[in-house]
């Protein structure tokens, strides 16, 4: 038996689905060869079954080393921590604690991997269960006659998320407000479910996280990996109404930096990335009534640092402390977010209390017209602004079935659809703000309007001459992927 490393895992995804019938019958083979037993639920039992097998041959395709983290306790099912007990907006597929029957049932037939998990306390990190499909049952998986393309989700999973002051998901009526984002993000799914999105010179798909995104996990490795299956986006509101938070989450590309996202292509075509400059800030100011960009050209972030002389460090300091303090609800909080969010590989410098709040001071007198925001939690609110410039934007591209990504405060397009893009967010701002000026960053990507100045003013042939150039570029991991993504869509 091969050593696992069992820190390299993901949350199991019990909401995968597919009507495949190659899928229906591979899960009921499995059930009456390996696990049947009399007085089951037949029908109950594989509903099971499938979510388990199907969430175990993503993770197969996608790392074949990558373990599942689960919960085993029947209260995490029944309390929201999974699953709300029975029917709910967040348990389309009605899971309930029963599948951890299930899971002892592969595990004793020798299909699944199990490793025990324990609670944390004090001195240690707890760590759930964790569950792999083993050889016997990768063997039945290579057998199998479908491939991760069949596998999807379902069109009545929840996307629009509520959840109160301890981060739970809640549960509420939809109306019309929510049936239309519900309804968007539906789309929006599906677009990015049929556009090949990758990095090119990503080999083994996936990127490992800097050291300032792992310190909860005791500087162990954490990993995102660059998969088909790990696109799909939902919109997230706090404390239990939908006036804070708002933002769309869930793609791989929103978890890895810049030097990563300026080489993704989407459809094999190179992208270009453009940001608000300064959002929240100027998100602040619109909350107030007040047109950043029209009031001053001044640098929000421009604001000096005691003891750093190097301007761009104290730039980036300033911007990181601006920010969490729009979030956060008091200093403390705030000091304990930026110390760890705070790359101390780039930023060699030490932040007491009393520094952070000599920084923070001279934050509030830059700003004095928005100090009453900072450290109040208002960030949630400016979300929920940014929110909805965010929707208007992918409505508009979904529209047209153009794939567009978000992170947040910037989107990623294929070159040709910036200067759309930019227009769209400067339409966007004014209509949810009703305020005019933006300042708007593109990445150093080329851009359609530098390679027009090489003479090239044929849309057509702009974009064949691209498909050309890239066709065969990239590493074999690369072109695997996509040629498999290309034949499920019958491209070839």
């Amino acid at each position: 038996m091969r050593d696992r490393d069992y820190d390299h895992s993901r949350q199991i995804n019990l909401h995968r689905w597919s009507e495949k019938i190659e899928i229906d019958e591979f899960v009921t083979h499995i059930y009456e060869t390996f696990l049947e037993q009399p007085k089951d639920n037949v029908r109950i039992q594989t509903k099971h079954l499938k979510a388990l097998l199907l969430d175990l041959f993503i993770a197969w395709s996608d790392d074949p080393e990558l373990c599942l983290s689960v919960h085993m306790t029947e209260a995490a099912y029944n309390n929201g921590q999974v699953f709300w007990k029975g029917k709910s907006i967040y348990n389309e597929q009605n899971i309930k604690g029963s599948i951890i029957k299930l899971i002892h049932r592969l595990r004793d037939a020798g299909l699944v991997g199990f490793k025990e998990g324990y609670e944390g306390n004090a001195n240690w990190y707890g760590r759930l269960s964790r569950i792999w499909p083993e050889d016997s049952l990768v063997g039945l998986f290579k057998q199998a006659r479908f491939d991760c393309f069949d596998i999807t989700f379902s069109e009545i999973r929840a996307t629009v998320i509520l959840r109160d002051k301890d981060k739970k998901d809640v549960e509420y009526l939809p109306d019309k407000k929510t049936q239309k984002m519900s309804e968007l993000l539906l789309r929006y799914n599906k677009l990015l479910h049929k556009s090949f999105i990758d990095i090119p010179s990503l080999n083994i798909p996936r990127i490992e996280l800097p050291m300032k995104k792992r310190r909860r996990r005791m500087n162990k490795p954490l990993f995102v990996n660059i998969s088909h299956h790990n696109k799909f986006v939902r919109r997230i509101f706090n404390n239990g109404t939908f006036e804070e938070g708002g933002r769309f989450y869930g793609g791989w590309w929103q978890r890895i930096d810049g030097s990563y996202r300026k080489s993704i292509r989407i459809n094999n075509l190179p992208t270009v990335e453009i940001d608000y400059s300064a959002l929240h800030v100027v998100l602040a100011y619109a909350y107030i009534e007040i047109d950043y960009w029209n009031a001053t050209s001044k640098d929000p972030y421009d604001i000096q640092v005691r003891s750093i002389t190097n301007k761009e460090h104290a730039r980036k300091i300033i911007k990181l402390l601006l920010l969490l303090s729009l979030n956060a609800s008091d200093e403390q909080s705030l000091y304990k977010a930026f110390r760890n969010q705070l790359d101390y590989e780039v930023y060699t410098y030490s932040f007491p209390d009393n520094t952070l709040a000599e920084m923070l001071s001279n934050i509030r007198k830059a700003h004095p017209l928005i100090s009453h925001l900072i450290c109040t939690g208002a960030g949630l609110k400016l979300m929920n602004i940014d929110g909805r410039i965010c929707e208007y934007i992918i409505e508009q591209f979904v529209r047209t079935d153009t794939p567009i990504l978000s992170v947040h405060d910037s989107f990623i397009v294929q070159i040709g659809q910036e200067d759309r893009l930019k227009w769209l967010m400067q339409t966007a701002f004014e209509k949810v703000t009703r305020k005019e000026k933006i300042h708007v960053k593109f990445n150093d990507n080329l851009t359609r309007a530098q390679f027009y100045a090489h003479g090239a003013m044929d849309r057509q042939w702009f974009y064949d001459i691209f498909v050309n150039i890239f066709k065969n570029e990239g590493s074999d991991g690369y072109q695997v992927r996509m040629k498999k993504h290309q034949t499920w869509l019958n491209l070839e």
